[in-house]
């Protein structure tokens, strides 16, 4: 049954009223996250494809649990829990770092039509991939965070 165009706009009215109002609640990620960013150093120089995790110390939606980044040519991040580049939930963090490498190939590798031989290596032999053991921890404000400079040490 078609309505009268009169109670149509009334009705199409009615629905955007109730649509805006059912997302006054809504928030973006960016709302809730404040920006992290920071620099990683090995030795004292910028470590690019350092792959970094933040581990919330409190109670946090999943989602944002573990916000993570990896680092550019010249050793900086940003965090990212949802959107990129949006940062982490106010809170305390224990962080891990790593650096995959290539497997080493055989013959009968990639090239040769086959796998990897092994799984990724981190550069780092695991020293800084459990959280309770990595040596690094942030804070994370309310407002724009940076990490001070993480230097790490190859094994």
């Amino acid at each position: 049954m078609l309505l009268p165009s009169h109670n149509l706009n009334a009705f199409s009215a009615g629905a955007v009223v109730a649509v805006l109002l059912a997302c006054g609640g809504c928030v973006s990620s960016t709302t809730l996250t404040s920006p992290v960013e920071g620099l990683v150093t090995v030795n004292g120089e910028p470590a690019a494809g350092v792959s970094i995790v933040f581990h919330a110390q409190q109670e946090q939606p999943e989602i944002y649990s573990r916000p993570s980044a990896k680092t550019g040519s010249d050793g900086r991040f940003r965090l990212t829990s949802v959107s990129s580049g949006d940062g982490a939930l106010p809170g305390r963090y224990l962080i891990t770092l790593t650096c995959r490498v290539p497997p080493v190939e055989s013959a009968g590798g990639l090239l040769g039509g086959g796998v990897p031989d092994s799984v990724p290596a981190d550069q780092f032999k695991g020293r800084y991939e459990n959280p309770q053991t990595s040596g690094f921890s942030f804070e994370v404000r309310d407002t724009n965070n940076v990490v001070p400079p993480i230097d790490l040490k190859l094994p």
